[in-house]
């Protein structure tokens, strides 16, 4: 099985640094953070079409994948090689990232 490289642009890994800090400072189980993430990962690195597209952005082929124990979508585009993550937000806000 193939699979692929995952990569975060510069405004990702401010997001998610930021809902990281927000979790460990509220939340009782600080690893599930961690955890959470890394099997979101996991999983978009073999199969990176299992997020839904998109389509409310003006990013072509834009998808995201919900994590459901954390309540944030992670936003990404992906090629035969890699998964960029462009973006990880918040599930229960009114609208979705500004890309």
């Amino acid at each position: 099985m193939n699979e692929r490289r995952i990569q975060f642009t510069a405004t990702a890994e401010e997001q998610v640094q930021t809902e990281r800090e927000w979790w460990l400072s509220n939340r009782d189980h600080q690893e599930l953070f961690a955890a959470e993430l890394e099997s979101a990962l996991r999983i978009l690195s073999i199969l990176p079409g299992a997020g839904t597209l998109y389509t409310k952005s003006g990013t072509p082929d834009l998808r995201r994948l919900y994590l459901r124990r954390l309540a944030c979508h992670l936003y990404y585009t992906f090629d035969d090689h890699a998964v960029i993550v462009r973006a990880m937000w918040g599930a229960r806000r009114e609208r979705g990232p500004g890309f």
